[in-house]
């Protein structure tokens, strides 16, 4: 390492005021870009970002303190490839992924890049884009987990001018609000983004005119050298070897199949690889991810995240990651083809994040977490506008849950996700402002954490009333309603997730499955209770002080303080001897296992053995991928039936045997002669 830093062109000194001036210059485009924003999305919840980029395309500067913060190793180079020369003034637009290679990841993401010049020489780009409340689509608000082409949601912007040479492209802006419902509201959140890049092209200036063309483009190449060394020398402190992990979505929402994804993580000397083969094939609904091949923030960010923990000086860009590779196969729901709906590719990368964690915490089990709640599902409410015309369409809260307890202490409470973004709640003011509803409670849900010495983050519970008549609720992502965050080392998983309705004039609420578009009027009242994290450790080791502790404070119910933490409360206080007693009647379980998945998955992989899954993933991907989704259907359901029948584990024979019979006769043998089946070069590795 020490030979690697006497490479670097900058010293020492002036390096960490060049690392810490652009992240400066990329935090002051963020704050600028949310205080311009135009809706609540933008300036209150801040599902923003923004970064300066290298002409070859890596990110060199990055925030740290606003917006979205996992994606510092985005690929610009299809995007900016698809021009050959750029001119100042201009402003470059995309929201489509198979068009960027991945960079907007689903289409409500527009994303703007513009270069910066001096004296006519190109020095760098300036990025910039926002979650934009809706871009047309099927659904208000663009997103729905039952959409199965991308088509259906929203309109596609392939890399163009948005601005040319300082020109506005007016025939594009107005082909652009034309299909959104909300057209004020985007182009008030697109001008905002502008702002953020001029702030970029002012402070690049005079970062280039105090230390010199030279200077800087020397720097921006050092600062990713020197990331990537840091990022190396933690990778080789993780001991050598191949850790294995598998985590599930609950379904696809039109079938009750969970999707897997898999994982085998290899730590080799300074390098990472994270292997996916045996995850799911790609869907005909909107969890997929267009990965092409990379490796994507959407399937790394927790490797990051982990390095970031071990080092917290690294510098946050894009040679924090070059060390890490992924191998996925064309055609899976972590690398789809198009024109797969993609979505709700946010649901997806959580899970497969759970995934590489429990990979992780079996190398690293000191520093890796619980399973937190891996849940994040914007509530978005649309009713019409009943003065101007047309619709109104706001997102309520980005609602999560508690992340995992770890070897230090509690997960916090209502912030799963946290490595994703600095997203922010929506203010209850701001929210009954906006929006025909009514806030009733918006609060963290009791007994809701994963017990263990230290206990899972809480969940939230949210609920409100609906105001007018006519409205649709969509809530993308809801998770976790079935598998339950799981616990480590002797950790209890975190409680799942739920949501409830009361119609008008009911007494009761009564259950609701998932939502994907459910329609409202006045008076209705719904309830949402997203899950908690997992528990780390014994929770008969946790201090029965710390245990009263959240039962005062209603974190905790006193059942709960007695049936999952064996602590005996007498007149408001520990019973010490009491406690002691019950601990040790209840314990004496020999050494805890490594997980606890809770009795739903557990049920479930009693009969979906590893083995079996791997034969139905085999001859899934022997098909050509338009067919794949539905085929993956039969067979599962025909495995499932068989093992309901008999009440035994599935075994790669009985998955042989089903495909012959559920496939329909030729098929698998004709498709497979044109090509179907993946060898190694229908393999996808990058780093």
């Amino acid at each position: 390492m020490t030979e690697k830093l006497s490479a670097l062109r900058t010293d020492s000194a002036q390096l960490d005021i060049f690392v810490q001036r652009f992240r400066s210059i990329a935090e002051e485009m963020g704050y600028a870009l949310q205080r311009t924003g135009h809706t609540a999305f933008v300036n209150e919840t801040a599902d923003l970002g923004v970064a300066l980029v290298t002409p070859e395309g890596e990110i060199f500067g990055y925030p740290h303190s606003i917006g979205i913060t996992m994606f510092a190793n985005l690929d610009f180079t299809s995007m900016i490839g698809a021009f050959d020369s750029y001119a100042p003034g201009d402003v470059l637009i995309c929201n489509d992924p198979y068009r960027s290679a991945g960079l907007s990841s689903h289409l409500p993401d527009i994303s703007l890049l513009a270069p910066i010049f001096h004296d006519g020489t190109l020095v760098c780009f300036a990025y910039a884009y926002v979650h934009s409340t809706d871009v047309g689509g099927r659904v208000a608000g663009s997103l729905s987990p039952s959409s199965y082409e991308i088509y259906q949601e929203g309109i596609r912007i392939p890399p163009s001018h948005l601005y040319k040479a300082g020109e506005l492209n007016e025939e594009l802006i107005n082909l652009i609000l034309c299909n959104c419902r909300v057209p004020h509201d985007n182009w008030g959140d697109l001008k905002a983004m502008v702002t953020a890049l001029r702030v970029a092209d002012r402070r690049v200036g005079e970062c280039v005119e105090k230390y010199g063309l030279a200077g800087v483009t020397d720097a921006m190449g050092d600062v990713l050298n020197y990331s990537e060394m840091r990022a190396r020398a933690v990778i080789a402190g993780i001991p050598d070897g191949t850790y294995r992990f598998a985590d599930y979505l609950d379904d696809d929402v039109v079938s009750d199949i969970p999707i897997k994804f898999c994982v085998a993580l290899t730590v080799k000397g300074d390098e990472m690889e994270v292997d996916f083969t045996g995850t799911d094939s790609q869907l005909r609904t909107a969890f997929n991810i267009f990965s092409d091949g990379q490796a994507h923030p959407w399937l790394v960010y927790t490797i990051m995240f982990v390095l970031l923990t071990i080092d917290r000086d690294i510098p946050v860009n894009a040679g924090l990651m070059r060390s890490v590779s992924v191998v996925t196969q064309p055609g899976s729901v972590v690398n789809c083809k198009a024109p797969a709906a993609v979505g709700l590719r946010t649901t997806t990368g959580v899970r497969v994040q759970d995934a590489i964690r429990g990979a992780l915490a079996q190398a690293l089990p000191r520093e890796i977490p619980a399973a937190g709640a891996g849940y994040i599902a914007p509530i978005v409410f649309t009713e019409p506008d009943l003065a101007k015309g047309g619709l109104k369409v706001n997102v309520l809260e980005p609602m999560v849950g508690g992340t995992g307890g770890h070897e230090d202490g509690d997960g916090l409470n209502a912030r799963d996700v946290v490595d994703i973004a600095n997203l922010r709640n929506s203010p209850i003011e701001i929210v009954e402002s906006v929006s025909g509803v009514r806030i009733l409670k918006y609060a963290l849900r009791p007994d809701s954490g994963g017990a263990g010495k230290h206990r899972g983050g809480l969940g939230i519970v949210f609920e409100f009333e609906v105001l007018e008549h006519d409205c649709l609720v969509t809530a993308r992502g809801q998770e976790r309603h079935r598998f339950r965050p799981w616990g480590v080392l002797g950790g209890q998983c975190g409680e799942k997730a739920a949501v409830y309705i009361r119609r008008s004039g009911a007494a009761e609420f009564e259950p609701l499955d998932k939502i994907d578009s459910l329609q409202v009027d006045c008076g209705d009242v719904l309830r949402v209770l997203t899950p908690g994290g997992g528990g780390y450790g014994s929770p008969f080791e946790r201090d029965p002080e710390m245990v009263l502790h959240d039962l005062r404070n209603g974190l905790i119910s006193e059942q709960a303080a007695r049936d999952a933490y064996g602590v005996v409360l007498k007149d408001g206080a520990v019973d010490s001897a009491a406690t002691e007693t019950l601990r040790k009647e209840r314990g004496g379980q020999g050494q805890p296992a490594m997980f606890n998945f809770g009795p739903e998955r557990d049920a479930y992989e009693a009969v979906w053995t590893e083995e079996a899954w791997a034969r139905l993933i085999e001859h899934v991907f022997t098909l050509p991928v338009p067919l794949r989704a539905s085929m993956r259907g039969r067979l599962w359901k025909a495995a499932q039936r068989l093992a309901d029948e008999r009440g035994t584990a599935l075994t790669a024979a009985d998955i042989d045997r089903c495909w012959t019979e559920a496939i329909p006769a030729g098929i698998a043998q004709r498709h497979t002669a044109q090509g179907g089946t993946p060898d190694a070069a229908d393999m996808s590795k990058a780093s």
